[in-house]
């Protein structure tokens, strides 16, 4: 396991902390945040390491968990003061009485050509289409996340339900190891996992199923940041300069292949050969969230069972304008 992972993996308590070597200056305003290793954090690690949050103002300590609950977990905790994760988590959270909104979307999915949550199987599972779940040992990195929520979208396309399978809960980086040892049969994950797996001869893994929803005729937001009601209401101006920084940053990794596969091989821990199928989830080069954006998040976690309803997206959002 490289020193990396076990970062990732060590949760909270040995969280990796990327802030400035000398601690913030009177000027710059702390801004610590908590996430899971995902590819639309990426421009933030690489926007970390070109300074470009210092330049901003702000002294940003990036705080390395195992899952997006670990995330809301750390806003509520007051260990973080923004937390990334696909939307389900931070929804879940208000759902059940925590006071945070998202405020910014920083991945989106949208068919044919630009989906980025896949479901893969082991070759030696034997499973070649979604009906072969069936009875199988499925993954997915958190219950109550968005790959239980593809899981369970996919699998109702296929005829079956979250019943008919049976879940096992690991964290992304544990799962290609799962896979290989016949721990589980087949998996929900994202990049940079992706790409290793697919690059993993070994495993011979097979595409199940690709994008979050069976239906992405229009695009499908995938990961956001989110905050408490209080931290936003108090730090706006913070808000902004975040969403101006992760605009600049995404800006340039898309204007230039080979610093984005440098920088996913640097912080994604990809091989250089997986690093050239790497991509962001960008759809829209707008990271501005409204109410819709969330709307058809839980539109589709009510149709599948995940939560109950009606639910208002407006309740979750809180709109920044950068």
């Amino acid at each position: 396991m490289s020193s990396f992972t076990r970062r990732v993996l060590g949760g909270l308590t040995a969280a990796a902390v990327l802030g400035s070597a000398f601690g913030a200056s009177a000027q710059e305003t702390p801004v610590r945040i908590a996430y899971i290793l995902a590819d639309s954090m990426l421009p933030a690690l690489y926007a970390q390491d070109e300074g470009y949050f210092t330049e901003a103002g702000l002294a940003a300590d990036l705080i390395a968990v195992q899952s997006g609950p670990a995330t809301v977990a750390a806003v509520v905790s007051g260990e973080a003061d923004v937390g990334y994760a696909a939307p389900i988590p931070p929804i879940n959270g208000r759902l059940n009485g925590v006071p945070v909104k998202m405020f910014l979307q920083l991945g989106q999915e949208v068919a044919p050509d630009k989906t980025y949550v896949w479901i893969v199987a082991s070759r030696a599972s034997g499973i070649t289409d979604m009906a072969g779940t069936e009875g199988k040992k499925i993954g997915f990195n958190a219950n109550g996340g968005l790959c239980e929520l593809m899981w369970r979208d996919h699998l109702t396309a296929a005829g079956l339900s979250i019943d008919d399978v049976q879940p096992v809960v690991l964290p992304f980086p544990e799962q290609e190891a799962a896979l290989q040892q016949g721990n589980i049969d087949a998996t929900c994950t994202v990049n940079p996992f992706y790409a290793s797996m697919t690059s993993n001869a070994e495993l011979g893994a097979v595409m199940l199923a690709t994008g979050t929803l069976v239906d992405l005729s229009q695009p499908l937001m995938s990961d956001a940041f989110f905050a408490s009601d209080g931290w936003l209401a108090a730090n706006g101006e913070t808000a902004v300069k975040l969403a101006q920084v992760m605009d600049r940053a995404r800006k340039e990794l898309l204007a230039d292949r080979a610093t984005l596969e440098a920088t996913a091989v640097k912080y994604m821990e990809l091989t250089p050969e997986a690093a050239k199928s790497f991509n962001l989830p960008i759809v829209n080069d707008s990271m501005t969230m409204t109410a819709d954006d969330v709307q058809r998040i839980l539109d589709a976690m009510i149709k599948t069972g995940m939560t109950t309803g009606p639910l208002n997206g407006a309740e979750f959002v809180a709109e920044v304008e950068y």
